[in-house]
């Protein structure tokens, strides 16, 4: 017997690491069997149509967003926009799911605001804290992807750990890929990558912590002058000019890169040529990035914050991202010693080798088959 599963997926390129969770929850999904599978987002995005699934348009502007709340709380069922399906999966949350007649697991990333309430307005508070109290209360699953977020969901929600699935989500499959010296010569040239860098891929958002990581960097270049730090994310976001602030009083202009928006291809291929990765994230519940890092056998060093250290194990040195020193020095013991960091980065590639889309896959069959 088939189920007809609805992937709601309302991420998109602008979303950061929610996005790249999307992908490889659809790429996983390819390794399911006894699953028909409809896409309910935007039909023009070249991502979702490349893993063959039929996308059916599907969006939720803010005001629909408000709609669909309102009516809940006020206790009117609208139409279902799922009826056609038997089961739903979200891996970013959906205000009409609490409007569906059908079953659901969606993902709940983290709680963020919980530890940095100040990063948000008090209407975010609200509306967070809220929209998330009424999904979880509907959910007949709740995917995370550490213990230390199921903690907080158990605590601050009081829902039962079982209802709770502790489901990591590996990179996109590529990112294992061994991509050819032509191709990485290409893209070195092309984005004019210097010999040696430090990579830091993420929206220029206050917790992303990129103005410590800019002081830390500027004493690095003090003992390391042919080093730079190369930096993606879209030049919109709420600190880019804060960050492009403080490097020009840092007078790093010419050691930091900004490359803005980068696809999946060039990514891969800047991890692989990356000196190490360097994530000082003030929250992460889990950090693609250092996954995709791991894959890639790029040396991390990484917060030591919340479920990174869960993640990073001894594949990574860890530092405290709230202070400037200690981010240095984790990067300069890299630097020091490239083959011990590419001793531990090998240790952790060894140890992404179990975790594949494949596995992923047969994780989300087995918790989607018991919604049915």
């Amino acid at each position: 017997m088939t189920i007809r599963l609805g992937v709601v997926a309302l991420a998109g390129p602008r979303n950061g690491g929610t996005y790249q969770y999307t992908l490889s929850t659809l790429q996983a999904l390819r390794h399911t069997t006894g699953l028909d599978i409809t896409v309910y987002g935007d039909p023009q995005n070249q991502d979702f149509a490349a893993f063959g699934y039929p996308v059916r348009p599907f969006a939720e502007q803010r005001w629909r967003r408000l709609f669909s709340f309102t009516a809940h709380k006020l206790g009117f069922r609208l139409a279902d926009p799922f009826a056609t399906e038997d089961i739903l999966l979200a891996p970013i949350y959906s205000l009409a799911l609490l409007h569906s007649r059908k079953p659901f697991a969606f993902t709940l990333h983290d709680l963020q605001e919980r530890y940095y309430p100040a990063n948000f307005s008090w209407w975010q508070l609200a509306w967070r804290d809220n929209t998330n109290r009424d999904l979880l209360a509907r959910a007949a699953r709740v995917i995370c992807e550490s213990e230390y977020v199921k903690t907080d969901i158990v605590r601050f929600f009081g829902i039962p750990e079982g209802r709770i699935a502790v489901t990591p989500a590996p990179p996109q499959e590529q990112f294992m890929a061994e991509p050819g010296d032509d191709f990485l010569d290409g893209v070195r040239r092309r984005l004019a990558l210097p010999g040696s860098f430090l990579f830091y891929p993420a929206q220029f958002w206050p917790h992303k912590n990129h103005l410590r990581l800019l002081e830390a960097f500027a004493e690095v270049v003090l003992r390391y002058n042919d080093v730079e730090l190369v930096l993606t994310g879209r030049t919109h976001s709420d600190d880019y000019d804060a960050v492009m602030a403080m490097i020009a009083r840092l007078g790093l202009s010419k050691q930091v890169r900004i490359l803005g928006y980068i696809d999946a291809g060039d990514l891969r291929a800047i991890y692989r040529l990356a000196t190490a990765l360097v994530m000082p994230s003030l929250f992460e519940s889990v950090s693609i990035p250092v996954y995709e890092a791991f894959q890639a056998g790029t040396p991390v060093v990484a917060s030591g914050i919340l479920a990174i250290p869960e993640q990073v194990g001894d594949g990574g040195l860890l530092f405290d991202p709230t202070s400037v020193p200690s981010i240095r020095d984790a990067i300069v013991k890299t630097l020091a010693d490239p083959d011990a960091a590419r001793g531990r980065a090998q240790l952790a590639r060894e140890r992404m080798r179990a975790m594949t889309p494949e596995h992923y896959g047969l994780q989300l069959q087995d918790l989607l088959l018991k919604l049915k």
